[in-house]
């Protein structure tokens, strides 16, 4: 039986749909902006109400009807208890879904265990947001190659290979682009099924096999470090492989083949192909195929990839000394700040006290609140802060 499901998915969206200030003083601030800014704000809560109200009746407890009925559900004139009574509806629903994708991240852990070291290596870090970048079919065996750029993995390009493929079932056919938001993975009798629910478009595909490997790749360092200084498309090619480290190994993957890159010079030496950069151009030639890629639309840079994984941000783990931590947490020198934030995270018990200071002084923006959020939450969850740090941050707990 599966943990995951459209049904759920779309249960939890919906339930999610209309959300609503959550404090008195939520409400005098949005109406005092409002103001300011000359805005109609009840018309346009009304709207918005308006706009989900259909699909609100299909998962709305009774109780909460008639407030939707009447237009009061997202008003200031909602009742309190209404309020923290659909509050905690919403909050429990976010709950009950969390519980859903952690029995299906358990047993997506027991199932690979069953498979090759690769295999388990993927599954070990989030496959959210991973983009299809190429789909091929070799008989029965299944190539799904993912780019996770927009994700949360440290494995840049990930190929997923199923084995022996028994059967595959999905509301549409897999399509390059779409995004895999949430899966699972179990072991079955005839081998493993896997599931995954995609987004553009939203659909739930399943597969069943016998057996499944995998192949992952990393972006050099200085991509990453290049990306985030926003230096990449002043970077050449040449500039950029003078800066790659030697003693690695490297492979040239486009969203139509893979590629060993045997060397560099101003063009890159293909193991099984040829490259050449023109003006306009790059176009890669393999098996009497070639694959022409506009520049304007492509660097050479981006399709680079090796197999040694190294941290861009392992100086943000270097410890900061305790008498400098809440100085620095608080401070505007933002990698001090980081550095300062990942101390206290890697040793909340032992620096507790300072925890509790930083967190009762910091103030929450809009820019820091999902930061402040996560760890204060983990904080919480080593039960190290005190009852008035606590109280400030009940709403951010998760």
């Amino acid at each position: 039986m599966w943990n995951l499901t459209k049904e759920v998915k779309v249960k939890f969206s919906k339930c999610h749909l209309l959300p609503i200030h959550e404090s008195d003083d939520d409400w005098k601030m949005a109406i005092a902006e409002a103001k300011a800014e000359g805005e109609d704000l009840i018309t346009r809560l009304k709207e918005e109400l308006e706009e989900v109200k259909e699909e609100l009746l299909h998962v709305l407890p009774e109780r909460f009807i008639p407030y939707l009925e009447n237009g009061t559900l997202n008003q200031s004139t909602l009742p309190k208890k209404v309020r923290e009574d659909y509050l905690q509806w919403v909050q429990e629903s976010a709950k009950e879904f969390e519980q859903i994708l952690d029995a299906a991240y358990e047993q997506t852990l027991q199932a690979a265990a069953y498979l090759p070291i690769a295999v388990q290596d993927v599954f070990e870090e989030s496959l959210h947001d991973a983009i299809i970048e190429r789909i091929e079919r070799e008989g029965n065996t299944l190539h799904l190659y993912i780019n996770t750029d927009s994700g949360f993995s440290t494995k840049s390009h990930i190929q997923l290979i199923f084995h022996d493929v028994i059967t595959e079932k999905s509301d549409e056919p897999l399509q390059v682009g779409q995004w895999l938001i949430y899966y699972e993975l179990q072991k079955t009798d005839e081998g493993f099924a896997f599931r995954v629910l995609f987004d553009c478009p939203d659909t739930e595909w399943t597969i069943t096999m016998n057996g499944m490997d995998a192949q992952y790749y990393y972006r050099p360092m200085v991509y990453t470090r290049l990306r985030d200084e926003e230096k990449l498309e002043e970077t050449v090619l040449a500039e950029y492989v003078s800066l790659l480290n030697p003693d690695y190994c490297y492979w040239l993957i486009t969203p139509h083949l893979k590629c060993s890159i045997k060397a560099f010079t101003d063009n890159l030496i293909l193991d099984n192909g040829k490259f050449e950069l023109g003006q306009n151009e790059m176009v890669v030639s393999v098996d009497n195929q070639r694959y022409i890629y506009d520049l304007k639309e492509y660097n050479p840079i981006q399709f680079i990839y090796t197999d040694v994984y190294e941290d861009p941000y392992a100086h943000f783990n270097e410890p900061v000394p305790t008498e400098q931590i809440e100085a620095a947490a608080l401070g505007n020198d933002l990698e001090l700040q980081v550095r300062a934030w990942n101390t206290m995270y890697a040793n909340p018990k032992e620096l507790a006290d300072i925890i509790n200071r930083v967190l009762w002084k910091i103030q929450i923006t809009e820019e820091n609140d999902m930061m402040v959020s996560v760890y204060a939450s983990h904080f919480y969850k080593s039960k190290i802060l005190g009852e008035a740090v606590i109280e400030k941050y009940r709403n951010l707990f998760y």
